[in-house]
């Protein structure tokens, strides 16, 4: 019996050990970053310090012990910028890591900043309102101060790793900038910023994400930046592409039809995906009065021609289409996609009555080739354009498509 009382003496006389020795590390550290000279590799010290008391079960948990390592990473980077104001050179990188690091330990601080308030008796004093137990923090003012104080160098940073192709920090830090922007400590201190500002952050978010390949959050941050009232073309083009890759077909409609609406006949893109929509829905009607709208808007624009070949082909026959096809070639040679309509409804023409090797067909067939062999030369992936060479080429017994 004596042994195991010893024992267990012996046990809480280590762990009062360990106990004492972490929260002195943690004073140690507190009392190190309060000198008014430190350099950076100072600052890198003591963090190496206090990282090992974020591990220790008897220190994690003390919102005291992430604030210190929050405030020593916002030090490094302060630190960083400063040395740079004097010319010196810095790892923009890694003044950035420090900079989200050090959010995030202050995240984890704030989250268990609380502290129960006890009456005289050392008892929970209750809320009559609430009927729950009162509570107060500690840290929280200070902690809320020092992240709102950099909101702008959020901002800085994630530039710098946008510029350096890192999308995934760019992408994070945006956020942490946007998220402070907004947040009530930020107004209180009239630090906030207006939503065209956040908005326009927003956008470059969403970019990163999109250059990151991650398209679902390049979306959702695109989209909150057209809600904050950012909505430039460049946004909604990021936007189309994204959702593109996503096939969000019903969505993409919606968005393009929105960018028409706004920006007006400033890009056909805009146009081709509403007129396909309307095409697959057989509403003829709509997309003719939508092609007719921005033709009168702007009659110089060739893929608008295209598009109404193509509905003409499929409302009426090829010679309703053929004078489209043939303006939109007129109005830019070089147009793949037009190149090819009017290549292969000149191919269709010609093979209507199954006579493929008519003179009224073979004559067909040569105007179309240049067309057609052009469009294959800028759009070589375009198997359409491929195939419909080939066939020309197997009856007229011209060339093969290998010798291209």
């Amino acid at each position: 019996m004596m042994k195991k009382t010893v024992l267990v003496s012996l046990i809480f006389f280590v762990s009062g050990i360990s106990v004492l020795a972490q929260n002195r590390l943690v004073n140690e550290v507190k009392k190190e970053i309060s000198g008014m000279t430190l350099t950076v590799d100072n600052y890198k010290n003591s963090l190496k310090k206090i990282n090992k008391a974020l591990e220790s079960d008897e220190t994690k948990d003390k919102a005291e012990t992430w604030w210190i390592a929050g405030k020593i990473q916002y030090s490094i980077y302060d630190k960083m910028m400063a040395n740079k104001a004097v010319g010196e050179k810095i790892n923009s990188t890694e003044a950035g890591l420090a900079l989200i690091d050090g959010y995030e330990k202050l995240q984890t601080a704030l989250h268990i900043d609380t502290l129960i308030v006890l009456d005289k008796k050392g008892n929970p004093i209750i809320d009559k309102k609430t009927g729950k137990t009162k509570v107060k923090t500690k840290y929280s003012q200070e902690i809320m101060n020092k992240i709102v104080d950099h909101v702008v160098d959020y901002s800085a940073v994630a530039g710098d790793f946008y510029l350096a192709g890192d999308w995934s920090n760019a992408y994070k830090a945006w956020d942490i900038y946007c998220v402070i922007a907004k947040c009530p400590w930020a107004i209180r201190k009239k630090v906030n910023d207006p939503d065209s500002i956040v908005g326009y952050n927003r956008f470059y978010q969403g970019l990163a994400a999109y250059q990151n390949k991650d398209y679902v959050k390049a979306i959702e941050q695109l989209a909150n930046a057209r809600n904050l009232g950012y909505r430039k073309k460049a946004l909604y083009d990021a936007w189309i592409d994204a959702l593109i890759k996503q096939q969000d077909t019903i969505y993409l409609v919606s968005v393009a039809h929105e960018a028409h609406d706004m920006l007006g006949a400033k890009d056909p893109r805009y146009v081709r995906i509403l007129i396909n929509h309307y095409l697959k829905a057989k509403n003829y009607d709509e997309a003719n009065s939508l092609l007719d709208e921005v033709i009168k808007s702007d009659s110089t624009v060739a893929e608008y021609y295209d598009l109404k070949g193509r509905l003409a082909e499929i409302q009426e026959d090829i010679d309703a289409a053929l004078p489209f096809y043939r303006k939109a070639v007129e109005l830019n040679p070089d147009l793949g996609i037009a190149l090819f309509d009017l290549g292969n409804a000149l191919y269709n023409k010609a093979i209507v009555n199954n006579d493929h090797r008519s003179n009224d067909a073979l004559r067909l067939y040569e105007e179309a080739l240049p067309y057609l062999e052009k469009a294959h030369k800028l759009m070589p992936h375009n198997e359409n354009a491929k195939k419909v060479l080939s066939r020309i080429y197997y009856v007229t017994g011209s060339k093969k498509i290998d010798e291209l």
